[in-house]
C-alpha cells in the first residue's frame, strides 16, 4: 500500500543517459522535477564508450563538459551528471525506484493545472510505496522500458544474426595497438577494441564471425568462450586477461518504438525507443540528443512560454532520427559482419560511419520550430539552415578579450538566443543598421520574449566601444551593472588563435545575418535585417493558447494503459 504521495511537475523513469540529459534541462528552474531509478547508485562500470561531439556540446551547457573531458572515462559520465543534479538542487533523485504501476486520467489531459498521471513506486529495499502524481513523464528507463511495454507501445524491427561478446578486461598481449580504438577484420571475424580506465580495454568480438550462435543463447556465452573467439581473430597476436570484470553477448536488435510519446503527456526517450548495435557509439550520444530535445521543451511549455502543442514536435523530430540511425546500422554492421570484405570497402564503410555519426548531418523538419525561408530571400550562409544545429565556434569577449566556445557561453537556461551578425561594426553603414536594430527589438520583442540577446561583430575589437551601442545589446541589472558578456568579436584572440566566424559561416560582413537559435542549439529562423519582423511572427505564434487537447485517443475519461 502507498504511504506518501508526492506531486510533481515532471517525472523522469530511470537515470541512464536520456533520464539524466532530461533532468540536467531542468536545472536552475523553479519547477518541481522528480528522478527515479531502479539502480542502488550511478552504474561504477559504464556500458557506453564515446562521446561524440556534439553530446560534448551538450554537456558543455549543463556546465560539466570540462570535468568530464578531464577524466575522460566512461563510467563517469553518468556519476558526474548526477553530481550537477545534486550541485544545483532543483531535481529530486530517488534510487532503489521501482514503477509498479501507471495510471492516466484522460478527461484532465486539456488542465495545465492537472496531475493527469499518477505512477505507483515500489522502494526495493523496503518494500515501501509511495504515488507520484505528474503533469508530464519522460521514460528513459532502456531498452527492456518497462514504461513502454506498460503502454503497449509497439517496438518495430529485427534481431539480426549477428551474435556479439563484449567484454571489459585487462589485456595480457604483444598486439601493438590495444591502447588505441582499432578494428581487426579477419577471415575468422572481427574484434573492436577501445581503450578505457583502469588499465582496461573494452573489446566487441563477433561470435562465428558474426553469424547468430547457434548451439547456445548470446545470453549465456561465456567469457571464456568470448575470450577464445578474439584470440582467433587477433592471432598470430596473443591475448590474455589479467582480469575480466564484465563481459556480456548479444543478439543485435536493430528496433524502433511506433510511439515516442502518449497522450501529449508522456515520453520515452533514448533506448526505450531505439536499439542497434554499439558499434558506431550511438546509443549514449542519440540518447543525450533525445533528452535534450525534449527536456528544453518541457520546461518551456511549463514556464509558461509556449503552447503545449510545441511538445508534439519531439516525435516528429526525433523519431526519424532514431530510424535513420537503424538504416545506418544495418549497412554498418554487415561491414563488421562480413567475412569476405576487403580492406578498402571496410575503410570507406567506417569512414562514411564516422561522418554520420558526428550527428552534425541531422536537419529537424518544417514546424512551429523550424521556419524555412524561400530559396530567394535565403541569407547566405555556409552550414546555416533551419533545422540544423548550429556549427561550434570560437569567439572573443568584446570587454575583457577572453576567447570562448560558443557552446561554453550558451549555457542551459531554456532561453532562445538571437545571435546578431552585424557585420563590421567600425563601419558607419554597419553600425547604424545595427543600432537602429536595437531601438526596434528593444520596443517590440525584448521586453515579453525572455529572449536572449548575443552580438558577434567581426570588427577589430579595439575598434568598437561597448557603451556605444544600443542598451538592448548590453543589459543592464541594478544588481550587477551592464552585462558585458552579450558582445562578442570574431577577430583575433592572444592566445588562442582566430575563430574567422564569418569567414567559415560565409556571413557578409556588408550585409550581417540573424540567427534565431533555439535552447538546444538548433536554428529555428534565419533572415536578414530588413525582415527582423519574422522574429515577431515566431514568438507570436508560440506563446501560451488557451486550452487545446493533445494527442488523446480513444474515448473514455481514463487508462490504466
Amino acid at each position: 500500500m502507498a504511504t506518501a504521495t508526492d506531486d510533481v511537475d515532471v517525472l523522469i523513469i530511470g537515470a541512464g543517459p536520456a533520464g539524466l540529459t532530461t533532468a540536467n534541462s531542468f536545472n536552475g528552474s523553479r519547477l518541481r522535477v522528480r528522478l527515479i531509478d531502479i539502480k542502488a547508485a550511478p552504474l561504477q562500470v559504464g556500458r557506453a564508450d564515446g562521446l561524440k561531439s556534439i553530446s560534448m556540446e551538450v554537456l558543455d551547457s549543463f556546465g560539466i563538459g570540462d570535468t568530464i573531458l578531464k577524466d575522460a572515462q566512461p563510467w563517469q559520465i553518468e556519476r558526474v551528471m548526477v553530481e550537477n543534479l545534486y550541485k544545483h538542487g532543483s531535481v529530486r533523485v530517488s534510487w532503489n525506484a521501482q514503477p509498479v504501476a501507471l495510471h492516466t486520467d484522460l478527461s484532465s489531459l486539456d488542465d495545465p493545472e492537472a496531475y493527469p498521471s499518477t505512477l505507483t513506486v515500489q522502494n526495493t529495499e523496503t518494500g515501501v510505496r509511495e504515488t507520484i502524481r505528474a503533469k508530464y513523464v519522460v521514460g528513459g528507463d532502456g531498452a527492456h522500458s518497462w514504461l513502454r511495454k506498460y503502454l503497449k507501445i509497439g517496438f518495430s524491427g529485427d534481431l539480426t544474426d549477428s551474435t556479439w561478446g563484449v567484454m571489459n578486461l585487462v589485456p595480457k598481449t604483444n598486439f601493438p595497438d590495444i591502447r588505441k580504438v582499432f578494428v581487426v577484420h579477419s577471415k575468422v571475424g572481427t574484434v573492436m577494441g577501445v581503450p578505457r580506465e583502469n588499465k582496461l580495454v573494452r573489446l566487441y568480438i563477433s561470435m562465428d564471425g558474426g553469424t547468430r550462435h547457434t548451439s547456445v543463447k548470446a545470453q549465456n556465452i561465456a567469457p571464456e568462450k568470448i575470450l577464445e573467439a578474439a584470440q582467433a581473430i587477433l592471432s598470430p597476436y596473443t591475448l590474455e586477461a589479467g582480469q575480466i570484470p564484465w563481459s556480456s553477448a548479444y543478439n543485435v536488435g536493430q528496433r524502433v518504438a511506433d510511439e515516442f510519446a502518449r497522450y501529449g503527456r508522456i515520453f520515452l526517450a533514448g533506448d526505450a525507443v531505439h536499439t542497434h548495435s554499439p558499434k558506431a557509439g550511438q546509443g549514449m550520444n542519440t540518447s543525450i540528443q533525445d533528452g535534450y530535445n525534449i527536456g528544453w521543451k518541457l520546461r518551456y511549455v511549463l514556464e509558461q512560454k509556449a503552447d503545449r502543442g510545441l511538445l508534439s514536435t519531439y516525435q516528429s523530430e526525433r523519431r526519424p532520427v532514431a530510424q535513420a540511425l537503424i538504416d545506418f546500422d544495418k549497412a554498418y554492421l554487415e561491414s563488421f559482419s562480413r567475412k569476405d570484405i576487403t580492406h578498402d570497402e571496410f575503410l570507406d564503410a567506417y569512414l562514411a560511419g564516422q561522418a554520420f555519426t558526428t550527428g552534425i548531418h541531422i536537419q529537424y523538419p518544417p514546424s512551429l520550430l523550424v521556419r524555412p525561408v524561400s530559396a530567394s530571400s535565403q541569407p547566405r550562409a555556409a552550414n546555416l539552415a533551419p533545422g540544423k544545429r548550429l556549427p561550434d565556434f570560437q569567439i572573443v569577449n568584446q570587454s575583457d578579450a577572453v576567447p570562448i566556445q560558443a557552446y561554453h557561453r550558451f549555457t542551459n537556461d531554456g532561453r532562445f538566443r538571437l545571435l546578431v551578425f552585424p557585420g563590421d561594426l567600425s563601419q558607419g553603414v554597419a553600425f547604424s543598421r545595427y543600432n537602429h536594430l536595437g531601438k526596434w527589438l528593444a520596443s517590440s520583442l525584448a521586453p515579453s520574449s525572455g529572449l536572449e540577446i548575443i552580438t558577434i561583430h567581426a570588427a577589430k575589437r579595439g575598434y568598437v566601444e561597448l557603451l556605444d551601442l544600443h542598451p538592448v545589446f548590453r543589459p543592464w541589472s541594478d544588481e550587477e551593472g551592464w552585462d558585458y558578456w552579450c558582445v562578442y568579436a570574431d577577430d583575433e584572440s592572444y592566445h588562442k588563435g582566430h575563430g574567422r566566424v564569418y569567414e567559415r559561416l560565409e556571413i557578409s560582413k556588408e550585409e550581417g545575418l540573424l540567427v534565431l537559435l533555439r535552447p538546444d542549439g538548433y536554428i529555428s529562423l534565419i533572415c536578414g535585417f530588413e525582415k527582423a519582423g519574422a522574429l515577431v511572427d515566431f514568438f507570436k505564434e508560440l506563446k501560451p493558447k488557451s486550452r487545446t487537447r493533445l494527442g488523446t485517443t480513444g474515448g473514455g475519461r481514463q487508462s490504466n494503459l
